[in-house]
């Protein structure tokens, strides 16, 4: 990873963080300042213009505090699969093929060992 992308990737993530603290507190002081049997207008009166209007209008929250969260999710789930993928494996192509080979002798010797013993169980029957 270079300088360019590793620094893009700080600032996105700085930029998550602020929106996902900022959302947190503004649910918690819509659900703390609920004033039960209201109207929007004393909702507004009440608690200002902003978390007023958010406890009146549930699409307006929907819009502005759920979505962007939920968008961050999706985008932080299909960065970590791409990462996922992505990576690279900790083995050198002779490592991986020496594995192989070993995995197939013993694969191998498995199936001799196992044929012996059906060829003893048929000699004794």
């Amino acid at each position: 990873m270079d300088k360019k992308q590793k620094l893009l990737l700080i600032i996105g993530g700085i930029a998550e963080i602020i929106i996902v603290v900022f959302c947190l507190v503004v649910s918690i002081l819509v659900m703390v300042k609920w004033i039960p049997d209201s109207t929007p207008e004393q909702l507004v009166k009440a608690n200002g213009p902003f978390i007023g209007t958010l406890q009146g209008n549930n699409v307006l929250f929907l819009c502005t505090i759920v979505l962007p969260l939920f968008v961050i999710l999706a985008i932080d789930v299909i960065y970590l699969i791409m990462y996922a993928t992505k990576r690279e494996s900790a083995l050198s192509d002779k490592e991986r093929d020496a594995i192989e080979a070993a995995a197939k002798e013993e694969a191998r010797l498995e199936v001799l060992r196992e044929m012996e013993e059906e060829a003893k169980k048929d000699t004794k029957a």
